[in-house]
């Protein structure tokens, strides 16, 4: 596993409300992007990454899908322990999606709207679900797959970090092969870029993903750089 990642503040935002963490020695990535429009939601994102660092000893007493499930509840509880304890940070959450590659298993969780792609020579494929509340319309059928793309309600969570005292993960096991690529995104980089030119960008570059990471920060802030760019890229 080879795995390179990038962030950038986006040409709008004041500041980045985005992190990442990147554990080779283990196979773990994930991205976080802290909830705008809420004070603290870099403090969300941070909160949410230091838990895992905090977890990672307890990685090799555990099996890996208890693993992500126990490290993601610590988040959630560490974010509303200090969103009670500041009222200046009341409500503020993070998303999140982490991959653990193992061998020849990616096993994914997720909770809010930033996404998880696989890559390959069959082409580009979403594997997480979007927990908005477009999303969710969509799936009730009150509004149609090519109405989503401008849709107001594309960046109204229906899951986030650090909001309920349980939260609701997405458990996911994918199988992949050498040569595969992973990319873990916020949508700072999702709502500037659609399938097609990801994945354009990924075949240009190959196997050289620090390349293609970059080009696709650049390609996001070209197309406007509304919002924090968070961008993880995994070669199996």
């Amino acid at each position: 596993m080879q795995a390179t990642g990038l962030t950038d503040i986006g040409l709008v935002r004041k500041s980045n409300e985005d992190r990442l963490l990147i554990e080779e020695a283990i196979g773990l990535c994930m991205v976080c992007d802290g909830m705008g429009g809420h004070k603290g939601g870099d403090v969300a994102s941070s909160l949410a990454i230091q838990a895992f660092k905090d977890s990672l000893g307890l990685f090799k007493q555990q099996e890996a899908v208890e693993w992500l499930n126990e490290s993601v509840t610590r988040a959630n509880e560490a974010i509303r322990s200090c969103s009670k304890k500041n009222p200046e940070l009341f409500e503020m959450g993070t998303t999140l999606t982490a991959a653990l590659l193992k061998e020849q298993e990616l096993l994914i969780s997720h909770v809010g709207d930033s996404r998880l792609y696989l890559i390959n020579e069959t082409g580009i494929r979403k594997l997480t679900r979007d927990h908005t509340l477009a999303e969710q319309m969509m799936n009730d059928g009150l509004l149609k797959p090519e109405e989503m793309s401008n849709n107001a309600y594309n960046h109204v969570l229906t899951r986030a970090l650090g909001i309920e005292e349980e939260v609701i993960i997405d458990h996911l096991i994918e199988t992949v092969v050498p040569g595969d690529i992973i990319l873990l995104c916020t949508d700072g980089l999702s709502d500037m870029l659609d399938e097609d030119e990801i994945l354009s960008i990924i075949n240009e570059f190959g196997p050289d993903i620090e390349g293609a990471a970059q080009r696709l920060i650049a390609s996001a802030l070209n197309n406007g750089g509304y919002d924090n760019i968070t961008v993880i890229l995994i070669l199996v």
